[in-house]
């Protein structure tokens, strides 16, 4: 289908790549991935016309139609859903008019008695009409209405304008647009993207049914492990080409990846090994044989002649700060959450939501786009109120809240590792390689943060959660706007946390990584799944999610009223029982607002140790280490003393 060839691509002083040779053929599956600024763009833009590359050539089958899905598909400006298909029509009216034109020109050439002039024309005839054919023909309102019902709209959807949609119908509808031109290969650029995880499942199933050659560009890891049968991985100017197995495609290309690696490291040893033998041969003769000068000679061209081996590129460090809790895992609860209600209409968003997460734990909340995910991370991590219910983060548990509008925060005038710095406890050295590892690379972490752009300071953000201490993380789409090496690191970071978290993404390979449960907002209702998120995508693909939300829902939109609970007999009243627990819950209360206490110390000792100015003063910084140190052991006895007596509550209940 598309061939290219030594392709080369410059900006300005910039080579984004050169020599770039591959093929996409028919049946084939190509998930093409690389770092951000690798130049995957680039590349496509070559692929689909819309630039000229500075060198190579590009050679396509001929007659063959690109079907092409750019990443600003879903911003068409047309007036209706119908004004959007129609211009998948255009080329195929002009293959109409073109065989309307020569109808009437067979027809001239016909009462004119010009037979040459007919048989070339009927020939040219039978191309156009077998081109027109072959594209649709006739029929174009009949195949429209087709098209729709298959991508899930109404025909009453066709007057409506693209604003009424949803970013995921956008998509679909540029998408149904692409596909009515009758395509013969396709080249899809982040079609993902403003797609919620249940129209994900629909594109990959698509596009793993669809006969027709595909080159997609994602940083959907998930996606790219079900649809690719073959991985094009741009990186440091060069395309490496993996042959992998559909359904584990991302995961086999990383083993692959790893292997060659390895092996380029061997014959790399091997070349130097040899090297090093060869020159010290050709020293030792110049040093004790030198009145032999042909065997320094021979030895000399041996060791010209020496195949080299290029260094394999240095693979990416592994990141050295690991996310603390703020204090050890325990069995204890985290936060509870009784009878949330939410809603911005009549109809809730969710309601009767109930359920606890305990210290350690890992939930992620899924649901279509729509369903009040952000909205309930929100509610959980105290940022706005229910409408009904309470949240309770147990005594002690410190937070930490990362939203998609989290960049509001950072303090202005400071540099980006200062950015990181604030409360947190890792030195500067680390903050600036936890910048680095998500892309912030070079002098980019002494910028002031306000010279970044929004996705830039986002990644300041992140870096400053990785860099905190905290029991308890609300995490809102963490991996937004990052290319897949930034998405690995963050979630090596998170994976090695040892305090609990609330995950709310679209990203399913980080949900598959961390979740340990799933809670599901469906239908104004939530129902929690146990065994993580492979249970929960296992139930999704096989339509059994409905069979699990009947008895596993915590939450219902329409709450019936329960019976009445029975009377129960008069109890015989022990007021020695009744004394006793009037006192434990007296201490258990001095307890917990001894360990707020300690903790607010704490929280202003760090904020005050984390201030670059207090460094002038290394008298002043012994001293501040010490308070600290001590303010954090206070912390975690008061606290440990708290869980006794809550635990003693427990089981005396």
């Amino acid at each position: 289908m598309l061939r290219f060839t030594n392709l080369e691509r410059s900006y300005g002083a910039r080579e984004i790549f050169t020599g770039l040779s591959g093929v996409l053929r028919d049946g084939e599956k190509i998930g093409l991935v690389g770092p951000n600024g690798a130049g995957k763009s680039s590349l496509v833009r070559l692929l689909v016309g819309l630039d000229e590359g500075d060198g190579g050539a590009i050679v396509r089958a001929r007659d063959a139609r690109l079907g092409y899905l750019s990443q600003a598909a879903s911003a068409d400006d047309a007036s209706t859903l119908r004004a959007i298909l129609d211009r998948a029509f255009a080329r195929m009216h002009a293959e109409e008019a073109r065989v309307r034109e020569l109808e009437e020109a067979l027809s001239q050439a016909s009462l004119a008695g010009d037979g040459g002039l007919e048989a070339r024309l009927l020939h040219a005839y039978g191309e156009a009409r077998e081109v027109f054919d072959r594209h649709g023909g006739e029929g174009n309102e009949r195949v429209m209405r087709a098209m729709l019902a298959e991508f899930g709209f109404a025909e009453t959807d066709l007057d409506r304008p693209p604003s009424a949609f949803s970013g995921g119908q956008r998509t679909r509808a540029a998408l149904a647009r692409m596909l009515l031109e009758e395509p013969d290969y396709l080249i899809l650029d982040e079609p993902t993207n403003h797609l919620d995880i249940e129209t994900v499942r629909w594109l990959e199933d698509f596009i793993i049914a669809d006969p027709r050659a595909t080159l997609v560009v994602s940083h959907d890891r998930y996606f790219l492990d079900r649809v690719a049968n073959k991985i094009w991985e741009l990186d440091g100017g060069n395309l490496e080409e993996y042959a992998v197995p559909q359904g584990r495609a991302y995961a086999a290309y990383v083993a692959e990846k790893a292997a060659r690696r390895e092996a380029a490291e061997r014959d790399y040893e091997k070349f130097r090994d040899e090297e090093r033998r060869r020159k010290a041969v050709v020293a030792e003769l110049k040093t004790h044989g030198s009145h032999n000068y042909s065997a320094v000679r021979s030895r000399e061209k041996q060791l010209a002649k020496l195949e080299r081996v290029e260094a394999p590129k240095t693979a990416q460090t592994k990141i050295s700060v690991k996310l603390e809790a703020a204090r050890r895992a325990t069995n204890g609860l985290a936060l509870k959450a009784r009878d949330l209600r939410v809603a911005y209409t009549q109809a809730p968003l969710f309601e009767g939501l109930t359920f606890a997460i305990g210290r350690g734990e890992r939930l992620v909340v899924v649901g279509a786009n729509g369903a009040g995910k952000t909205t309930l991370l929100g509610v959980l991590a105290g940022k706005r109120p229910p409408d009904r219910g309470d949240v309770e983060v147990m005594a002690g548990v410190k937070t930490a809240y990362f939203s998609q509008d989290s960049t509001d925060d950072l303090p202005a005038g400071v540099s980006a590792v200062d950015a990181v710095l604030v409360g947190a406890s890792v030195t500067p050295e680390e903050a600036r390689s936890l910048l680095g590892r998500l892309g912030l690379t070079g002098d980019a972490g002494d910028k002031p943060v306000d010279a970044f752009s929004g996705g830039e300071r986002r990644r300041i953000m992140l870096a400053r959660l990785m860099a905190r201490s905290a029991d308890l993380l609300f995490l809102d789409e963490p991996t937004n706007d990052l290319d897949i090496p930034s998405q690995e690191a963050l979630e090596a970071v998170l994976s090695g946390y040892g305090g609990a978290m609330i995950v709310v993404s679209h990203d399913r390979y980080l949900l598959q990584r961390l979740a340990e449960r799933v809670l599901w907002l469906h239908d104004g209702t939530a129902t929690i799944i146990d065994g993580g998120y492979d249970v929960f995508e296992s139930h999704a693909r096989t339509k059994t999610l409905a069979e699990i939300a009947a008895t596993k829902t915590v939450s219902k939109s329409a709450p019936k009223a329960a019976p009445p609970p029975p009377t129960p007999a008069p109890a015989v009243v022990d007021r020695d029982e009744v004394k006793r627990r009037d006192k434990r819950a007296r201490e258990l209360a001095t307890a917990e607002r001894e360990v707020a206490r300690l903790d607010e110390r704490r929280a202003a000792l760090e904020v005050e140790f984390a201030d670059p100015i207090i460094y002038d003063d290394r008298t002043r910084v012994a001293s501040l280490q010490a308070e600290l140190d001590a303010a954090r052991a206070a912390v975690d006895a008061a606290f440990a003393r708290w869980e006794r007596l809550a635990q003693d509550d427990v089981v005396t209940a």
